[in-house]
C-alpha cells in the first residue's frame, strides 16, 4: 500500500515537472502567435500584451507575409523537390537493397557498408562544402537538389531496404516470376 502511494506521489511530481517544461517551451511559440496579431509598431512597445483594438491588425501581416516571400512558388518548388526526391530514392535504393541482398559477393558487401557508413556522418559536418560543390556543379536547382537529396538519403533507405528484402523469403521472388 505504501509503495502504490509513493508512485502515485512520484508520478504526480513527474506530471508537474513535464508540464512545467511543457509551458516554459510552448511559452516562446505562443508569444508569437500572439504578436502576429499586432502591428509592427506595438510589437516592441509592450511584448506581452494581448492584442487590442489599437493593435489588432487581423490576418494582414500573415498576407503581407505570405505576398512578401512568393509564398505558392517556393511552396510548389518544396512540393515538387519532395515528390521527386523521394520517388528517385525509393525506386534507386529499393534496387539497390534487392542487388546487395540477393547477390552475395564481396563488391556487395563492400556496397552495402559504404551506404552503412554514410548514414554515421552528419549533416552539419559537411554542410558547407556540399553547399560549395552543389554550386559549382550547378546543382542549385530544383532538379540539382533531387541528387543532393539523393546522396544523403540513400544510406538510411539501402540499409531499410535491405533489412525487409532479407525477410522476404526467395520462393515468393521465383513464384513471381513464373
Amino acid at each position: 500500500m505504501n509503495e502504490k502511494v509513493n508512485k502515485a506521489r512520484r508520478d504526480k511530481i513527474w506530471f508537474v515537472v513535464l508540464l512545467g517544461l511543457a509551458v516554459i517551451f510552448l511559452a516562446p511559440i505562443l508569444l508569437i502567435f500572439i504578436n502576429s496579431f499586432k502591428g509592427k509598431l506595438y510589437i516592441s512597445e509592450d511584448l506581452f500584451s494581448l492584442p487590442n483594438s489599437t493593435t489588432f491588425v487581423g490576418l494582414d501581416n500573415y498576407i503581407r507575409g505570405i505576398e512578401t516571400v512568393n509564398f505558392w512558388h517556393a511552396f510548389g518548388y518544396s512540393v515538387l523537390i519532395t515528390v521527386l526526391s523521394v520517388g528517385t530514392i525509393v525506386l534507386l535504393t529499393a534496387m539497390t537493397a534487392w542487388f546487395i541482398v540477393r547477390v552475395k559477393n564481396k563488391f556487395t558487401s563492400a556496397l552495402y557498408y559504404l551506404f552503412v557508413f554514410s548514414m554515421i556522418v552528419p549533416f552539419q559536418m559537411v554542410m558547407f562544402t556540399l553547399t560549395w560543390f552543389a554550386n559549382q556543379m550547378h546543382l542549385d536547382n530544383p532538379l540539382g537538389i533531387v541528387f543532393v537529396y539523393l546522396g544523403f538519403g540513400s544510406g538510411l533507405s539501402v540499409f531499410v531496404f535491405t533489412g525487409f528484402i532479407k525477410s522476404v523469403p526467395k520462393e515468393i521472388e521465383e513464384a513471381a516470376i513464373i
